[in-house]
């Protein structure tokens, strides 16, 4: 366990904004997390920080932020009728999981490819993309609760999992420690977008490898890579409206993608951003990023505040144009 005081933070999310903790405490599992709180008691309060791939300091935070470590080699796998249980720590680096899994031929999380962050993030935003979530993959997860100096396993079904959501959002004490995996040893190709499916045809005949390869490929052609532009990949969530409402912005704008969805019609929030003229704006060096409206950048030395500004305007300005409200899925402490 490695503790610091007045820590920098830079380092510590895909932003870059500069910021620094009031204390950072980077710990390795549920041992050093009992050491910790046995002489820091859990009032006093703390945050979770994993990759810091969701995360935007709106300034200095005053309080302690616990970060996982993980040990690479540090995998657990268990086989049964034709599934394969994955158990790693929660800071186990997301995509060098999925890689793992693939080259070993543990199959369901290939769709989940090049996503930044860690495992335990994965539980507690549910993360997804190209039709997969990872509620669909995950078993169960361990969590410690300080308050009551408890270690518990929960199933996938106790995890409460919706879109981008979780119980790990609304009970915050709960510290993700380790996550589970079931994943299948036969591969079964996910190609419900069009656009994907086109793309892994091309290549042949489609499995887990050449998958993953497209979606890399895909992504680092739309995002920018954070070591050279700062940013959080996705600031928004894209919306979840009425039928009707889809319908009256279809008549406006008969090419608007959407897609039916949990509750009613989804509409891509960069196709919202977009359309309304936001893409590739620049207000010193916060920006939206220009090949891909959903995401908002740091060209160097924009701080928290002003990424926040930038993301109030465009709320606004889609709610004015669209009638439909941007929710982040980006955490801004």
């Amino acid at each position: 366990m490695i503790i610091r005081d007045n820590a920098d933070l830079k380092k510590y999310t895909t932003f870059g904004v500069a910021a620094s903790a009031e204390r950072l405490v980077e710990y390795r599992g549920k041992d050093d997390l009992r050491d910790y709180f046995a002489s820091h008691p859990a009032s006093e309060g703390y945050y979770v920080i994993g990759g810091g791939s969701n995360i935007l300091f709106g300034g200095d935070y005053r309080g302690t932020l616990l970060h996982p470590l993980y040990d690479r080699e540090a995998i657990a796998v268990s086989r049964k009728d034709g599934c394969a249980y994955v158990r790693v720590d929660a800071g186990f680096e997301w995509d060098d999981l999925v890689g793992l899994c693939v080259d070993n031929g543990w199959f369901g999380l290939e769709n989940l490819s090049a996503i930044p962050g860690t495992a335990g993030a994965s539980a507690v935003q549910n993360i997804g993309a190209y039709g997969a979530e990872a509620k669909d993959f995950i078993e169960s997860v361990e969590v410690y609760d300080p308050f009551g100096d408890e270690c518990r396993t929960m199933s996938g079904a106790e995890c409460g999992f919706g879109y981008r959501d979780s119980v790990f959002k609304r009970r915050r004490e709960l510290i993700v420690t380790a996550v589970t995996y079931r994943l299948s040893e036969t591969f079964v190709p996910s190609l419900e977008y069009a656009d994907l499916k086109a793309r892994v045809e091309a290549e042949g005949e489609p499995t887990a490898a050449s998958v993953r390869s497209v979606i890399k490929r895909v992504r680092a052609s739309k995002l920018p890579d954070p070591k050279e532009i700062g940013s959080g990949g996705s600031f928004f969530k894209n919306p979840v409206v009425d039928a009707g409402v889809a319908d009256a912005l279809s008549a406006r704008y008969p090419s608007m993608p959407r897609y039916d969805a949990a509750g009613g019609v989804k509409i891509p929030a960069g196709w919202l951003i977009d359309t309304a003229g936001w893409k590739g704006y620049r207000c010193g060096d916060a920006g939206v990023y220009d090949k891909q409206a959903l995401v908002l950048v740091n060209y160097g030395s924009a701080d928290g505040v002003q990424i926040k500004d930038l993301a109030d305007r465009i709320t606004t300005d889609v709610r004015a144009k669209f009638g439909i409200e941007l929710v982040p899925e980006i955490i801004i402490l």
